[in-house]
């Protein structure tokens, strides 16, 4: 089995956003969910030279999730509640090769 990290991208989520459909989603993916990950928030960025900015990406959190391949993830993920907030968040998905 493949393992993917899932990352939510996009505007910062409203205060009253709706979490409806997680905890569904999650157990309807059962034991390919290996870590149902967590919100971000405050995020900043330290450069090669020391320097800091508030300038971090717009990632509101992660997931990692394992399939077969990179088609059977895109199966898992399609119907993700995330997606339902609209056009400006995404979900970046990236293998994560083991050792």
């Amino acid at each position: 089995m493949k393992r993917f990290l899932l990352l939510y991208t996009g505007p910062p989520t409203p205060p009253d956003a709706s979490h409806e459909g997680w905890s569904e989603w999650f157990t309807k993916i059962g034991d390919a969910l290996v870590d149902l990950g967590s919100p971000r928030t405050n995020g900043f960025v330290l450069g090669g030279d020391r320097s800091t900015s508030d300038d971090a990406a717009s990632l509101n959190g992660y997931s990692i999730i394992q399939s077969e391949d990179r088609s059977k993830a895109l199966e898992l993920i399609d119907d993700h509640p995330f997606l339902a907030l609209g056009k400006q968040y995404s979900i970046e998905v990236f293998e994560v090769p083991r050792r």
